[in-house]
This record gives C-alpha cells, structure tokens and sequence, in this order.
C-alpha cells in the first residue's frame, strides 16, 4: 500500500508547482519547451562575472494557465534604464503599427511608434530597470493599450526580491544574476539554453481584454528613447525574440540604432525606417493558445470544473506541446493535470 501513496504525494508535489513564484529564477523549469531561442549576438554587451553591465534575451518561454498568462525570459538587463517589451496582439487591432503618444516611465514604447510589426500588437508591456548605485535597484512596469493610446505605469519591483505584485494584477521578477547563454562575439554566439534567471511577468486576461483567440508576442530589447528629436525614436538593440535573424541563421545583426532614424547599421534599405520587422526574413513573434478563466481544473472554460474537464484531460493523456488539457503547462498532459482536475472537482459549478 505504500508504494501508491507515495506515487501520489510525488504527484501532489508537481501539481502544486503550477503555482511556482513569477521570480526570474530557473525559469525553464516553470515552462513547456521554449517558444524562441537567441541565434544573435548581444550588441548590448555581455554581462560577466567580472562586471555588473549588459543586456540580452537568451530564450522565450510562455505559457496560459487559469486565467493567467505567464511570459518568461531568460537573460540580463543593465540598470541604466534598458527595457524589455513585449508587443501582445490579442486580436483587437487591425494594424501592424502604432502611433502611442501617452507617457511612460522612460518612454522607450512611445519611442517605438511607427515601427513596423509582422503582427498587429495592441497591448505592449514595458519592463525597465534603473539602479542608481545607491540601493535603489528596480524594474519598473507599464502597460500601453496600442489601440486606445493609453498607457498606466502599474509599479515597480526590486530586482533580485522575488515575486511582485503591480496594477491590475501583473506579477513580476527579475534576476540579474545569468552570466551565461549569448555572447558579445558574432563570430561565437554561445548557448541561450544555458541561461536559467531573468525577467518574469504574469499578466491576468482581463488586463488584456479577456482575449479568446490566439495570443502573439514578441520580445524586444531597448536602450531609452529621444523624444525631443522627430526623428530619434527608442535605441533598439539587436535582441529580440524570435531573433532579428530567425529566417536566415547565416546572418548577425549588429544593433538596429534609432529605429525611426536613417542610420540602421545592418542596412541602406530605405524599408527599414522606421524600422521593419517585415524586410526581415522569418516570423518575427510567438503564438500561443489562450486558456480557460474559470477555476484551476476547468479545462475547457466553461466555469465548472466537471466530468467533461476530467474526459479532456483522459482523451488527451500523454500529448505534448501545446494543449489546454496540459492544465499545469509544463508541455505533457499526464498525472499531475488529472490531479488539478480532481482537487477541483465541482467548483464553479
């Protein structure tokens, strides 16, 4: 009889990590398999154990879980008021560009204004660290409705603290600590799967209009932005996710400058200014399934967790990848969904 019931405490124990700390630390083992990788160098420069300075996204993972949708990236991001975006189309606009004119807290969104996207982003969050050397040592969070033109700083979190809870829900984490995955050499990138810490979010989907359909993002790394300048916009590096050269691996791209500015490094090509995600060759964001808002086990959002979540995790036990009866989201439909679904047997109902 022991052996059962020690099967099941170990179950119970990995069905319990669904609810893991949004902290920026060992984020693959929170995710499915992730959804891009860094195949650029970093132009950001590479942080090292020997100095604290530079920027790079290293791998992105994301995942939708009970009403919650959870973007993790692997990588670095320097305290002198860097940034890391993430442009969100959940199907609202139209249009794969955006002219926002509302404030922010170092305005690099705002700065991005004109950009042309291969989605059609209508939210961005923006995520910005600035340490002053005196103990204060943040990211700080905005929120920027694209299609409205409204933006709402919703707080800040101390790097290195852990878990934070901002405006309208969003959690967030931030570790500074990787000193791994890409390099600063285009002749050797290194390995982004080596990295483990760096920014996470979790972002309720009432703050993205409760989304029903297919959910894109793409992860860009800035520098701030100039705004006094018409022609300056945000300094956009060579960081992104999927990476500025996903469809053509042969190629390193240096940073991207001014994105609104003639003096893009890596082309003549009057197409990239403002810059163009589209001149690019490949896919240039991520896609994932949207998930149930109900209680924790309602897998097919009807809001009661009940005999039709329990057969759709059954039917579908064994698959991987991307899968709503995957209800923790660690990218198979196994013991510890049927779990979820069982502890919550009757809720919502």
């Amino acid at each position: 009889m022991r052996r059962p019931m020690m099967v099941l405490g170990a179950l119970v124990a990995t069905a319990a990590l669904s609810h893991a700390q949004v902290d920026g630390r060992n984020i693959p083992s929170k995710y499915p398999a992730p959804l891009a990788s860094q195949t650029n160098y970093t132009g950001f420069g590479d942080r090292l154990e020997t100095h604290n300075w530079g920027s790079e996204l290293n791998q992105l993972f994301v995942k939708c879980v009970n009403g919650i949708l959870y973007i993790g990236v692997t990588g670095n991001l320097e305290g002198n008021g860097n940034a890391i975006h993430f442009y969100i189309d959940t199907g609202r606009s139209q249009s794969n560009t955006f002219n926002l004119t509302t404030g922010c807290i170092n305005c690099s969104v705002q700065g991005m204004s004109g950009v042309v996207f291969d989605h059609n982003p209508d939210y961005a969050l923006g995520v910005n660290r600035f340490d002053d050397g005196q103990g204060n040592d943040n990211i700080y969070i905005d929120l920027h409705d694209l299609v409205n033109n409204q933006s709402e700083y919703l707080g800040a979190v101390a790097v290195g603290s852990g878990e934070g809870t901002v405006g309208q829900g969003v959690k967030a984490g931030f570790d500074n600590s990787n000193v791994q995955g890409v390099t600063s050499d285009p002749n050797n990138v290194g390995d982004p799967a080596t990295a483990v810490n760096g920014l996470e979010v979790a972002i309720p989907l009432s703050a993205l209009g409760n989304p029903t359909g297919p959910i894109r993002i793409l992860a860009v790394l800035t520098g701030g932005a100039d705004l006094e300048d018409p022609c300056r916009g945000t300094y956009l590096s060579n960081q992104t996710l999927p990476a500025l050269n996903i469809g053509n691996l042969g190629q390193q791209y240096p940073n991207a400058a001014w994105v609104r500015c003639p003096d893009q490094p890596f082309s003549d090509d009057p197409a990239f200014y403002p810059f163009n995600f589209q001149a690019l060759a490949g896919t240039h964001y991520v896609t994932v399934q949207p998930c149930p808002a109900g209680p924790d086990g309602d897998v097919n959002g009807d809001g009661c967790v009940d005999d039709a979540d329990l057969l759709e995790v059954l039917f579908n036990f064994g698959a991987t990848g991307q899968n709503r009866a995957d209800v923790n989201g660690d990218g198979v439909v196994d013991d510890a969904d049927l779990l979820i679904v069982l502890f919550n047997f009757g809720a919502g109902c």
